[in-house]
């Protein structure tokens, strides 16, 4: 068939799905709905499919739910897939599972991510198997995440690994990363580098990292370039921290500020900080006050210092401490040093975990 009969035939069944659809169908509504999403038209799209859920259509449902969850309306899209799952459609059980995870109603996205992984959803599995993973069930997280893999999830062979790192059984890990990067997510190149680097093995890392970093894993080239920083590539260590700040990446937005500052550009490295602080990143917080401390603005450097302490970070808590030290407010001190205290041991048994 010639490129303009098949194109004249598309207008044509797009014309009848159409008429079918103002006509009540509601199969035809759907099928105008994922039409007019594919093409972009994306409230057009909401609105037909909202005419489809209405009408009971449960796929249209779960579509609907993820459309309201892209523009932000999320209670509104956990009520949708609350609909979906229980008309029995396995993608609605994972939006409603997914959506109670996020919200820390964690034994709500147990059931519902369960009930999905029962039919045999394999993105359910995975789901289910990182979050009992995530719950210390190491043994029940490894065979959901293992039947995941099996159908080809690669986020699930990472799980797999995660949960036999925990083990500490490193080797079948590094297996399931390596398949997982062979299947070309790139996020398994952190893995097996930041594995390398607990076991001393600095070129290992170095070549992974720089597999998924020259892929295109953020992740990887800002790991990359904390292992060229430190061993004194600075050069190389910033264009990959650059490549990685264009992006989005914070932690490397943070370290070009470390950068510019170990260079004596205070106005680059703020520049930098700022511009990471305002994408999230609290350390970026921490170094914004230290930086307005050097110039003898301790207004300002209180000011966000406590910010990034409110949030938990140990060095925003430690800064603000010495400050408040010094300036004899020694009781709060001390309560921000305990709780620096706290956070360190908290992380020192997730590392431990891990």
């Amino acid at each position: 068939m010639s490129g303009r009969l098949r194109k004249w035939n598309t207008r044509v069944d797009d014309y009848l799905q159409l008429k079918a659809a103002e006509g009540g169908n509601i199969v035809a509504m759907t099928r105008v709905g994922a039409a007019l999403r594919e093409r972009g038209e994306l409230a057009e799209a909401e609105s037909w499919y909202r005419r489809a859920a209405l009408g009971g259509d449960r796929v249209a449902m779960t579509v609907l739910a993820h459309l309201l969850a892209d523009r932000g309306a999320h209670d509104e899209a956990e009520r949708w897939y609350h609909e979906a799952a229980l008309a029995g459609d396995p993608r609605g059980m994972v939006g409603l599972g997914r959506s109670a995870e996020r919200r820390g109603r964690f034994e709500d996205a147990e059931y519902w991510l369960r009930a999905a992984a029962e039919t045999g959803d394999a993105e359910a599995m995975g789901a289910l198997g990182h979050l009992l993973a995530e719950r210390g069930r190491g043994d029940e997280a490894e065979d959901w995440c293992r039947r995941a893999a099996s159908t080809g999830n690669t986020a699930a062979m990472l799980d797999v690994g995660m949960v036999l790192s925990k083990q500490g059984r490193q080797s079948d890990a590094a297996r399931w990363w390596r398949e997982a990067v062979d299947a070309g997510d790139l996020a398994g190149t952190c893995l097996l580098g930041r594995q390398a680097e607990r076991f001393g093995r600095a070129k290992d890392a170095e070549t992974w990292y720089r597999q998924g970093a020259t892929g295109g894993n953020v992740e990887a080239a800002v790991r990359l370039g904390l292992l060229l920083h430190r061993r004194g590539d600075v050069d190389e260590a910033e264009a990959w921290y650059l490549d990685a700040a264009e992006a989005g990446d914070t932690a490397a937005m943070t370290n070009l500020g470390v950068l510019a500052r170990n260079r004596g550009d205070e106005g680059e490295a703020a520049a930098w900080y700022r511009k990471a602080a305002e994408n999230g990143s609290v350390p970026a917080m921490t170094n914004l006050g230290h930086l307005a401390e050097a110039r003898e603005d301790l207004a300002q450097a209180e000011k966000f210092f406590r910010a990034a302490a409110e949030t938990g970070d140990v060095q925003g808590m430690l800064s603000l401490a010495r400050m408040l030290h010094g300036r004899g407010s020694v009781n709060e001190a001390g309560t921000w040093i305990a709780r620096a205290e706290e956070a360190k041991d908290e992380a020192r048994g997730e590392r431990d975990r891990t």
